[in-house]
């Protein structure tokens, strides 16, 4: 029979369980390095045991990796799989939208190294889950969206069917982790202690080791290590913020970047390496150095200039740990030069450095998702969202949960940051909070000259909406006739309950983001 060449789609399975199924914030990062590298460390060795028959990793590359802006060519790809006696056995054709797609020579090969790579996977990792979907080509290289349609199809069908069961099971003698009920088997040392040492699980270990092997001479680029460090100073707050921020209509922008493209595989797929490579660059890379560079010049050049934390940025979604007194301006630079045809939701957590990270992260990211999930009750499509909150309580619970518990559910967020298509008519326009709406609100708040006057609205506001408009006639009868005049689009312009919902929500976060020319006491 003759061999037809097979395409295959790896998808890691569980990535945010894996990754934040420890609150240890070392174990964290180390979880998203190894989800990020595992294909490079793990599919590609096992490519070439299969080759060589035998572990070999300072052999040569038995799967080719395309360098970068290096375009694919059906030519090529044959011509590597035949010349010097069948060196590759495969090519990495595109990776992208938590995907990498490979192409190998056979059926036998695709099955010969995913049998390595998993035992590799249960070695190394112990419990990070991936799924392989392949599919012989029938047609050549024609029609690659075809392709990528069938195996898009047998992909749902696996994961409807794959176990989701954990490698082994313990018993009554073995000891185990208290919150994972995984068997403890190594033993590491515990931070500025040198008595006895812990006994923690193989997946633990696994996520400490790549964050040692990460971190080392690379520190500056994840940033300060406890987080204590970022806002340890005599007389200053201890509040930190995480932020996570992730692209939007990612599905929906590689199938524009496809349309009215050739649907043959060379042209399909260096499209999508080309959109690949701007997102990284575009959502993370420009991104990333552009929130260093809003902190550099917030905080000054030296000492405590760049005080951050970064979590996971890849793709297109970022997360990073900052004071909470930064949260907004790191957000600022971030959406500032964002290209116009991109767009993302941001989702801010602000709590203290001595709480639990792992629930601070789940309400950065639930913050996120209530952007992005008004933005589709919309039918919107380049628009960016962000939303806020304060933990002050009530972790373990959902967003909304403690949201109904602290306020009675009054929100005005997510609040509109930018609409770079005009998508949003004026009279639609008029019902959403934007940034705008925002900073005429603080505004006029900063003209009061009195920080009781506007931290006493959030509890006239949580009060009843009468308390509220009784406290907002009281404050505006004490000003001054030229101050009355100012403040008019607070006082006047705004009523009801969108007054009341986005005061209370500016006063919140006020002495953190808006207050003018004083820190917080």
């Amino acid at each position: 029979m003759e061999k037809k060449y097979v395409l295959a789609m790896y998808d890691v399975r569980g990535k945010q369980e894996y990754i934040f199924r420890s609150g240890k914030l070392k174990e964290i990062i180390g979880g998203s390095c190894i989800i990020r590298d595992c294909f490079r460390t793990y599919l590609y060795t096992a490519a070439k045991e299969y080759r060589d028959g035998r572990p070999d990793v300072n052999g040569p590359e038995a799967i080719y990796v395309y360098e970068k802006n290096e375009s694919f060519s059906v030519e090529d790809f044959e011509f590597r799989l035949s010349a010097d006696g069948g060196k590759y056995i495969g090519e990495m054709i595109y990776d992208g939208g938590g995907n990498l797609y490979m192409l190998y020579r056979d059926r036998e090969t695709c099955i010969g190294v995913n049998k390595i790579f998993s035992r590799k996977l249960l070695e190394e990792t112990y419990t990070l889950n991936v799924l392989c979907t392949f599919i012989e080509l029938e047609n050549g290289f024609a029609d690659f969206r075809s392709d990528q349609k069938r195996i898009y199809e047998k992909h749902e069908k696996l994961e409807a069917e794959i176990c989701t069961l954990r490698p082994v099971n313990t018993l009554p003698i073995v000891q185990v982790d208290y919150k994972t009920a995984m068997p403890l088997t190594q033993k590491v040392p515990v931070p500025g202690e040198s008595g006895p040492m812990k006994k923690i699980t193989t997946e633990r270990f696994c996520k400490l080791k790549k964050y040692e092997m990460v971190l080392r001479g690379n520190e500056a680029a994840y940033g300060n290590k406890i987080l204590d460090e970022i806002v340890h100073e005599k007389g200053e707050d201890s509040l930190l913020a995480v932020i996570f921020i992730d692209g939007n209509s990612m599905g929906a922008k590689v199938a524009e970047c496809l349309k009215g493209k050739s649907p043959d595989y060379e042209t399909s797929i260096n499209e999508l390496r080309r959109f690949s490579a701007r997102i990284q660059k575009e959502y993370v890379d420009d991104r990333k150095e552009a929130i260093d560079t809003a902190l550099r010049e917030k905080n000054g050049v030296g000492g405590k200039a760049s005080q951050r934390r970064f979590v996971v940025y890849a793709g297109d979604e970022m997360s990073f740990i900052c004071k909470a007194r930064d949260a907004l301006d790191t957000v600022r630079a971030y959406f500032r030069d964002l290209p116009k045809e991109d767009s993302a939701c941001a989702g801010i957590a602000i709590f203290h450095s001595h709480a639990p990270y792992i629930e601070a992260y789940r309400i950065a990211e639930e913050c996120c998702e209530s952007g992005k999930a008004f933005m589709k009750k919309r039918g919107e499509k380049n628009t960016c969202y962000i939303d806020f909150h304060y933990c002050q309580g009530g972790l373990g619970m959902s967003l909304d949960v403690i949201r109904e518990r602290e306020s009675g559910g009054m929100l005005s967020k997510p609040w509109l940051w930018r609409d770079a298509d005009k998508e949003i008519g004026k009279e639609a326009r008029e019902k959403i909070v934007s940034m705008e709406k925002v900073e005429q609100v603080v505004a006029d708040l900063n003209r009061l000259g009195s920080r009781t006057n506007v931290k006493g609205l959030a509890e006239a506001a949580k009060s009843s909406l009468a308390a509220f408009d009784m406290e907002m006639s009281r404050i505006k009868a004490h000003q001054t006739e030229e101050i009355q005049k100012k403040i008019q689009y607070t006082f006047d312009d705004l009523s009801g309950e969108e007054r009341r919902k986005l005061v209370y929500d500016i006063v919140l976060v006020y002495d953190l983001w808006f207050r003018e020319g004083e820190k917080h006491e």
